[in-house]
C-alpha cells in the first residue's frame, strides 16, 4: 500500500493519503478531505524513514501552528 515515498492514494478521492503517526507497527494515514487510512509499517529502511519524516514534519507544522495561535502550553 505505501510507496517508496512513505505515502498513498486515497481509496475514497484519489488523493495522496500522507502519514501523521505510527503506533504499534501500524502507520496512520490522512488526506486533504480527511479521509483515513492505515497500513502496516514497513520493513524497508528507505520506506521507513520516509515514514518518520512525514510524521516528524507534521509534528513541527503543528507546533508551529500552536505557537502563532498561542495555544500551546506555558508551564
Amino acid at each position: 500500500m505505501l510507496r517508496s515515498d512513505g505515502t498513498a492514494d486515497c481509496d475514497a478521492c484519489g488523493l495522496p493519503l500522507f502519514p501523521y503517526r505510527v503506533e504499534a507497527g501500524v502507520v496512520s494515514l490522512e488526506c486533504a478531505n480527511r479521509h483515513h487510512a492505515q497500513a502496516p509499517l514497513p520493513r524497508e529502511p528507505a520506506v521507513r524513514r520516509a515514514v518518520e519524516g512525514w510524521v516528524a514534519r507534521r509534528g513541527a507544522q503543528l507546533h508551529q501552528q500552536h505557537e502563532r495561535w498561542g495555544t500551546d502550553d506555558e508551564e
